[in-house]
């Protein structure tokens, strides 16, 4: 069975009914066919996938049998790349296969691969036998058992297939057409992919950091608001035990995204919840949001590392290495930071305090201590938030043009990550095509301001990080030299980045866009309550 895949086959593989085992399947048979057993063979298999699903999510598994990795699609029987290896990879460069790579490469991105389930697959074939005693056809019997559970030895699936022998296309078409008639049901990949993992208790797609929220548009904020809460927390809560683990980068990273849109929506959204209680949550999440700014810069350096290196001179490019290498034990006292910070008492009182208010209606209190936009709809809500925020933007993006200043274009980038964020809330209550034609022009600003903001703020903090550095050699003096040169690049980028705001801005405030955030956000006249 060595570089075989048990997903992927061009037979038609069938499934046997829970009541039927292999003693009634070969006893029934054998009312028809002579049959003669080959000892069986027993091989293991795991499926691969990354913590949010990013295959799955693309009708794809990855998985590994032998030495042999497999990519397929879920709704087909060939696959797409089979490749040998001699362990299964966790990151996209762990792929030695440069096609595989690069097919892998933007789904996954900076992901690790997880092992999903671990699987034991016992086959036993039997030869079908003429009057002559000749073998006419082959069919497969198959039984999967997971092993993360060793007391587990019930398969979850159990199948047949016919091999075919040349010359005797009919026995198999025969066999084929017994099994359809005896009522077996063809088994797919997508089948036996999810029956695998609802063994393991694991449902493909239950994780994701998008905000995929469903609001109603007779919702009143309060009940908008707390949805849109509550699945914030939830990416917190999932995302907390993996911190420590540091499998990859990107459960930081979501962790984070989830504490920055708790503290946008109690800043922006104002006059919901009472407002002791809003001020106290703003203050414990910036807390909160605190704990990993300096593990989060040091893991955007460190997975930049291959970049900085190749926009030096191929001269200094292993003068620079004592840097990454002190940014990496840095990283180890900031990780030990985080994961002390999110076990703290502190912290932990902030979280279980957050899910108590979440959980209780304090919609009465709300509205008696003044809460104005309580019980207001939240699509008007949403409207006049939306479109105030936009406004500011076009009025500051209008003045920076004149001047453009730095330090403008700093503000400018928060005040987009708000409308972002205040968009993507509630996204569900607006036309889809109209919000993904607005947020698409957004994203395009807020990347050029982004990459600016990255630019200006790497320059300090090399200029910083290399005080810092153990210069004790001619040779270790060097690094500076190679800092040196990587600022100047980065100067000249920064340069060119800030040049093109005036065309991103432009289409950001072109007059298409204008009345399109006009139509879907200023119909309601309703004086807003702020």
């Amino acid at each position: 069975m060595k570089g075989s895949s048990f997903l992927l086959n061009t037979a038609l593989k069938f499934s046997l009914p829970i009541d039927y085992d292999e003693v009634q399947l070969i006893t029934d048979l054998a009312k028809q066919y002579t049959l003669k057993s080959e000892p069986s063979t027993t091989a293991s298999m795991s499926l691969y996938d990354t913590f949010d699903w990013r295959l799955f999510n693309q009708n794809l598994t990855l998985y590994m049998s032998h030495n042999q990795l497999f990519l397929q699609k879920l709704a087909n029987v060939t696959p797409l790349h089979q490749i040998e290896v001699l362990s299964p990879p966790v990151f996209v460069e762990d792929v030695t296969d440069n096609l595989l790579q690069e097919r892998l490469r933007p789904l996954i991105k900076m992901r690790a691969l997880l092992p999903l389930v671990n699987i034991r697959v016992i086959r036993t074939r039997y030869r079908i036998l003429n009057r002559d005693e000749k073998t006419v056809a082959r069919i497969v019997y198959e039984t999967y058992t997971t092993t993360n559970d060793p007391d587990n030895t019930i398969p979850f699936l159990r199948q047949i297939w016919t091999e075919p022998i040349r010359g005797y296309n009919k026995a198999e078409n025969r066999l084929t057409a017994h099994f359809e008639t005896i009522g077996f049901k063809q088994t797919s990949p997508k089948q036996f992919y999810m029956s695998a993992l609802e063994q393991v208790d694991k449902t493909p797609g239950d994780y994701s950091a998008k905000l995929n929220l469903h609001l109603r548009s007779d919702m009143t904020a309060d009940e908008a608001i707390r949805i849109i809460l509550q699945a914030q927390l939830v990416i917190i809560r999932h995302n907390e035990p993996y911190l420590a683990a540091d499998i990859d980068t990107e459960f930081l990273h979501d962790f984070r995204v989830a504490i920055r849109r708790t503290r946008s929506a109690l800043s922006q959204i104002k006059q919901v919840f009472p407002s002791e209680v809003t001020a106290r949550f703003k203050k414990d999440f910036s807390y909160a949001g605190k704990l990993s700014n300096q593990l989060r810069d040091l893991d955007v350096y460190l997975l930049n590392e291959a970049l900085y290196k190749n926009k030096l001179p191929p001269l200094l490019q292993k003068d620079i290495e004592p840097l990454f290498e002190h940014l990496r034990q840095k990283r180890k006292y900031a990780l030990d930071t985080v994961v002390k910070g999110v076990q703290s008492a502190r912290y932990q009182q902030i979280l279980a305090d957050w899910e108590d208010f979440l959980a209780t209606d304090s919609t009465a209190i709300a509205v008696a201590s003044g809460a104005a936009n309580a019980q207001r709809l939240a699509h008007e809500m949403a409207q006049e938030q939306i479109y105030r925020q936009y406004r500011r933007i076009i009025r500051q993006g209008t003045r920076i043009l004149a001047t453009m200043q730095d330090e403008a274009l700093h503000d400018l980038r928060l005040e987009c990550k708000k409308l972002r964020y205040s968009i993507e809330f509630f996204t569900s209550l607006f036309p889809s095509k109209a919000i993904s034609l607005l947020v698409k022009q957004l994203k395009l600003l807020q990347d050029n301001l982004g990459d600016f903001n990255d630019l200006c703020v790497q320059e300090i903090y090399l200029k910083d990080i290399a005080q810092e550095l153990p210069i004790t050699t001619a040779e270790s003096r060097q690094v500076l030299l190679a800092i040196g040169s990587l600022i100047g690049t980065l100067y000249q980028e920064q340069r060119a980045v800030k040049s093109d705001f005036s065309e991103k801005f432009a289409a950001f405030s072109s007059p298409d866009n204008k009345q399109l955030f006009k139509q879907l956000f200023a119909q309601n006249k309703t004086k807003a309550v702020s």
